[in-house]
């Protein structure tokens, strides 16, 4: 059972708004993006979809099966976000879409230049430890939507249907902070799927390697920020502009994350899990994990009973 952030699912179509029963689309347009929302009414198979510019694409309702890059299909689902470059062809299956349960998604559609000039700013401005440049990474186009990201998302639908005079204004910073946002979630994906390999190189990720192999035991930010031969000043700054997360925050989410490995098991209770994982304080363990997970532990451990049983 993994977390992810749902969006908010805007009115569908109705009456003479409704002009397709595949695809059906509403865009608004500004200065640097457009807003593209899509509807499925029926069962359909490879619909094809391409964009001129990059699209950042959110589900919002219903169940798609996307083909990409010559990759086998997979489920896309709410919660759930997939960048796709420009140029490059979408193959999209509706399996489950009907006149009462249809699929709705969002594309984004971004102006290259816009994505550049973010780019380069942050280059210029805020340049990564090690070397390393800030940039969009394809390779990582599938991911579930973090709390961050989720908000960012809904504010720019909210933005894109509105009628404020300064939307383009208040679309373009939104824009240039999910972007931030997204990198950030990818480079952190990129360190978690080749740490061993990084760790050597990199400051930080030689530090998340030591937090992912000592979980269970007490973590000091004073000491971590040693190991990175950074101030516990400096260090929480870079680690949080790197990673999207401070390292604090990056300790509970993974001692959360093995503690659901650990609840997991039926013989393992909740408290087991709790002091197992690292955790020192059962009632801070609960608050910690409904604000990471959105349900407490206890609801937790009773869905994976009932799943099991299924």
């Amino acid at each position: 059972m993994t977390n992810k952030n749902l969006l908010t699912p805007l009115s569908l179509s109705k009456g003479k708004e409704l002009m397709n029963l595949v695809e059906n689309r509403k865009a608004y347009t500004m200065n640097h993006c457009e807003l593209n929302v899509f509807e499925t009414y029926q069962r359909s198979e490879l619909v094809p979809l391409t964009f001129s510019d990059l699209v950042i694409t959110s589900m919002l309702r219903g169940k798609k099966v996307m083909h990409l890059f010559d990759r086998p299909g997979f489920d896309y689902l709410p919660g759930e976000t997939v960048i796709v470059p420009p140029n490059i062809t979408m193959t999209i299956d509706f399996p489950e879409a009907t006149a009462k349960q249809p699929s709705q998604c969002t594309a984004l559609a971004i102006n290259n230049q816009e994505i550049l000039s973010t780019v380069d700013f942050l280059n210029e401005n805020y340049p990564r430890e090690d070397n390393k440049s800030w940039k969009l990474n394809y390779n990582q186009f599938h991911f579930f939507n973090n709390y961050e990201l989720a908000q960012l998302i809904n504010k720019l639908i909210r933005i894109s249907t509105g009628d404020a005079l300064t939307k383009d204004i208040l679309a373009n910073l939104t824009l240039k902070e999910l972007l931030v946002r997204i990198m950030q979630m990818q480079n952190l994906h990129d360190m978690h799927d080749n740490l061993h390999e990084l760790s050597t190189g990199s400051r930080f990720a030689y530090v998340v390697e030591y937090i992912n192999n000592h979980l269970t035991e007490k973590l000091n930010i004073d000491a971590l920020s040693q190991m990175a031969f950074m101030s516990k000043a400096s260090f929480f700054r870079a680690f949080r502009h790197e990673l999207g997360i401070s390292p604090g925050d990056y300790i509970i989410k993974e001692r959360i994350q093995l503690a659901k490995q650990l609840m997991s098991n039926p013989y393992n209770s909740i408290s087991e899990a709790c002091f197992k994982a690292g955790f020192n304080n059962l009632n801070y363990f609960s608050r910690a994990f409904k604000k990471t997970e959105g349900i407490t532990p206890s609801l937790f451990k009773s869905h994976l009973k009932i799943r099991h049983l299924n």
